[in-house]
């Protein structure tokens, strides 16, 4: 199953599924030999209340993949969250004053 992020421009996906901001595909359950994946992301064909349609998700469209025993989830900029955890935990810095009294 891949879990897709509908709002990319590039997934090429049934106009009514546009509605919904993720949706998961079931890739796989039985062989599926016209699925095609690349570095650009994954191409298959899929049939939606019985008329087929070319999919297509790029990889960075993906938001999870999982299968039977094992789950992938794919972060999109662990660098920003790494960011916001290290800023959020660093004690605050005691401020000193411009001025000073001097007797």
């Amino acid at each position: 199953m891949a879990t897709v992020n509908t709002r990319d421009p590039k997934v090429d996906i049934p106009p009514f599924l546009r509605e919904k901001e993720s949706v998961s595909f079931i890739l796989g359950v039985n062989p599926t030999p016209r699925l095609q994946a690349d570095g650009k992301g994954i191409l298959v064909e899929m049939k939606f209340g019985g008329a087929p349609h070319t999919c297509f998700f790029p990889w960075e469209s993906i938001e999870r993949l999982e299968c039977k025993g094992s789950v992938i989830q794919f972060i999109p900029d662990m660098d920003e969250i790494l960011r916001d955890k290290t800023e959020k935990t660093e004690p605050a810095k005691k401020k000193r004053p411009n001025l000073r009294l001097v007797r």
